[in-house]
């Protein structure tokens, strides 16, 4: 299809949808059978025996961090685990370790060699690993995990816990040498803009590839919350942009939280290698001095409340039935906006918004104290974009 505009007729091959065929990424969740030690040990030169035997997610302030007196412990502390390189059935793919939030700074190492450091405790980061793996046999991954103050980290002082650990989890990601970019500040690489037209919606598509060729292309697909494809189109893997008109499209809303799912396979020569997805909403909102906040041509008035992300004896470390938990316990007051006080959130937790029709207010952890040190100036506008391009799909985020 030539046109950027229109009604597609073209569709997403069946056969590539299959379970099966997605073995090119391979995610492998890490998150039990780490060791932890609540002290700065230093890097450890293989796996340590004598130290705590913890899952993700985990925080070393579950306990310390409710005494309301800010008197609980913030310093470094060591994980380490073992695992074995996933297999690459491609030349040149690469492995990624992908850290959904560590608190407030972290240090990864494979096998003694520094890989990255991320500041800011409440992002996604990934890094690529591949050079520091053994090709057989164990690896060792260590992460120096820090809640220490620094000048140039937010939040600088607040009226909450900064909790130290890693509390989200952890996944290694295996991708061919080309692939949907996982370095995109976080981002999941794909990039969907879902507004009202006319007679339906438009879908704006954006997608990142690494290292493609002019034989690579990408098929977007466009389904509605019953799997139905009604939309679907095929670009070159240049970061081409793609619009997509479906008619009739179904609003999201507070009281019908209608979601789509779009999903783009990267291919080469009819094989694919590569796929990402995400669910959005077709939506508008604007503010007005009289009338407040419309959604969708309609004034609504928003009710609701600010949240932490965190439960007595679990500090934040919380699963995504925990999240979801709280979601639905705020839908039962009758609420139907959220303001996330005062950071980024999990994922679990923007995706039980979006299920549930909540207008949501996202930060950065920017409040209480400002700090003139250039470097912390730069820390906030890294922790915005990793803000916005991290949850840029979200229909419920629309401040």
């Amino acid at each position: 299809m030539k046109g950027s505009f229109g009604i597609v007729k073209d569709h997403v091959s069946k056969e590539l949808l299959k379970e099966g065929d997605w073995h090119m990424r391979k995610k492998i969740d890490i998150s039990k059978g780490w060791r932890f030690i609540r002290e700065d040990t230093g890097l450890p030169d293989q796996l340590p025996q004598d130290w705590d035997v913890v899952d993700l997610p985990h925080t070393w302030n579950a306990v310390d961090g409710h005494d309301e007196n800010g008197n609980y412990y913030r310093g470094c502390c060591w994980y380490a685990r073992e695992f074995d390189t996933p297999v690459q059935p491609l030349d040149g793919g690469r492995v990624f370790v992908e850290i959904p939030a560590a608190g407030q700074q972290a240090a990864v190492y494979v096998n003694g060699t520094k890989i990255c450091e991320h500041e800011g405790g409440y992002s996604t980061f990934r890094a690529d690993i591949t050079d520091a793996c053994r090709k057989k046999g164990a690896n060792l991954l260590a992460v120096a995990c820090s809640n220490e103050y620094r000048s140039n980290v937010y939040p600088q002082s607040a009226d909450f816990t900064f909790y130290g650990g890693l509390y989200r989890g952890m996944n290694l990601i295996s991708v061919p040498k080309t692939h949907f970019d996982l370095a995109q500040w976080g981002s999941s690489g794909l990039k969907v803009t879902a507004a009202p037209v006319q007679g339906g919606a438009e879908f704006v598509l954006e997608s990142w590839v690494i290292n493609a060729d002019e034989n690579f292309t990408v098929q977007y697909s466009i389904c509605d919350a019953d799997g139905k494809e009604v939309g679907a189109c095929v670009r070159h893997a240049d970061n081409t942009l793609a619009k997509l008109y479906i008619p009739g499209a179904v609003l999201w809303g507070c009281d019908n939280p209608y979601l789509y799912t779009v999903t783009a396979v990267l291919q080469r020569r009819n094989e694919a290698y590569d796929m990402v997805s995400a669910r959005t909403g077709v939506r508008s909102f604007s503010c007005d001095p009289q009338k407040g906040f419309i959604l969708n041509g309609a004034p609504t008035p928003l009710r609701g409340v600010c949240r932490h992300q965190d439960m007595l004896y679990k500090g934040n470390a919380l699963t995504r039935e925990e999240h979801y938990r709280d979601a639905r316990l705020i839908r039962e007051l009758g609420a139907n906006t959220i303001r996330l006080a005062h950071y980024q959130y999990s994922q679990d937790f923007y995706d039980a918004c979006d299920e549930l029709g909540f207008i949501v207010w996202a930060e950065i952890p920017f409040n209480s104290v400002m700090n003139q040190d250039l470097a912390a100036h730069q820390n906030c506008i890294t922790q915005m974009k990793e803000l916005v391009l991290q949850n840029y799909n979200h229909p419920c985020i629309c401040f």
